[in-house]
């Protein structure tokens, strides 16, 4: 089936069919220079928009050079060498790739303009596949660490330890939000250097003006409620994520965040959604160990816990609104003095 139904992926306002290979499956963190098998359909030279960045090299040869962020060189290179090596002999081109430490641009050299464009398009199809392999650094969210939400997240957080805590269950304080840290994620993002974050700072600010703005001014600022709690699967005996429900009137929020993650994935910043925005503020994570491995153990890093009480009791619990005021670009990880995520960027509503 993966053969007759191959994974699409954009590369440009283009549509490519990836092939997936052995290399890839099952392989949660990618190790360096490792070999990737793919098949790509490419359009006729005059279909490129890359011809003019084509310059003489020389007497008889052509040259292009274009930035990719540095972790993605060991994909391009391959193992042994072979990824390039394969392209250069396929597309009768020599690709010039930075060492994994040093800066620079990738150079594609020569004879025509035809290979140089096809090398150049098998790099970029290389670069968005493995950009879904790659740990994201950022996301784009709307805080909701509100003094009124804070009290009845920290109420619902010792309630539920107290009366379904212990170390059988799997319900223990690391588990939990930080409750400075409540907000709720839009989509995420995987920036891999200063050039990634600029544009994804300029993509946030143009998204205010052509998209956030003009729905403010018709809608109006609006209320963000959280009330109830959900898992993100189906066996609430056995859950990873248990959240607070968000909503708001007549949908607003559905619909504005939709918008938002639509400018971005037509940014090539975000993955194109195939379903609404999923709106939740997520209360507990089983994840959240890993970021603390000294106060767990490895027997029960990944334990599961049962939310079936948990969410019958909590079912319609009211955990307090907030005025939609800001949306952060955070990045992933950190904590400024106020205990929230470090912005690499937000904007400002009404």
């Amino acid at each position: 089936m993966d053969v007759l139904k191959p994974e699409l992926i954009w590369v440009d306002g283009r549509c490519y069919r990836f092939f997936e290979s052995e290399a890839w499956i099952n392989k949660s963190n990618m190790d360096s220079y490792v070999e990737e098998d793919y098949q790509a359909d490419y359009t006729d030279e005059e279909s490129f928009d890359l011809k003019s960045e084509i310059v003489p090299h020389g007497e008889t040869k052509f040259k292009i050079s274009f930035h990719v962020p540095k972790p993605f060189f060991p994909f391009i290179v391959g193992s042994k060498n072979a990824v390039r090596k394969r392209i250069e002999i396929e597309t009768k081109t020599s690709i010039q790739v930075p060492k994994s430490e040093q800066d620079g641009d990738i150079v594609i050299i020569g004879s025509d303009h035809r290979g140089i464009l096809t090398a150049r398009r098998r790099i970029d199809l290389i670069v968005e596949v493995s950009r879904k392999k790659l740990t994201s650094t950022h996301f784009l969210c709307i805080p909701l660490n509100v003094e009124g939400i804070i009290e009845h997240f920290n109420s619902f957080k010792s309630h539920v330890i107290e009366k379904y805590g212990g170390i059988t269950t799997g319900i223990e304080d690391i588990i939990f939000q930080k409750a400075s840290k409540l907000h709720l994620t839009l989509g995420m993002l995987t920036l891999l250097d200063e050039g990634e974050r600029k544009q994804a700072v300029q993509t946030l600010m143009d998204c205010k003006q052509h998209v956030i703005d003009p729905f403010i001014e018709q809608h109006g600022l609006f209320t963000i409620q959280i009330k109830g709690v959900d898992c993100m699967n189906d066996d609430p005996s056995a859950v990873k994520v248990l959240y607070g429900i968000v909503l708001t009137e007549n949908d607003v929020l559905q619909e504005l965040s939709n918008r938002i993650v639509d400018y971005f994935a037509e940014k090539e910043l975000m993955a194109k959604r195939s379903k609404d925005v999923k709106l939740h503020a997520t209360f507990m994570n089983i994840s959240y160990r890993k970021d603390n491995p000294d106060a767990t153990t490895d027997q029960n890093i990944n334990q599961l816990f049962d939310a079936t009480q948990i969410m019958k009791e909590y079912k319609d619990r009211f955990f307090g609104k907030t005025v939609l005021k800001e949306i952060h670009l955070s990045q992933r990880k950190t904590a400024t003095e106020k205990n929230f995520y470090q912005a690499t960027a937000k904007i400002t509503l009404g």
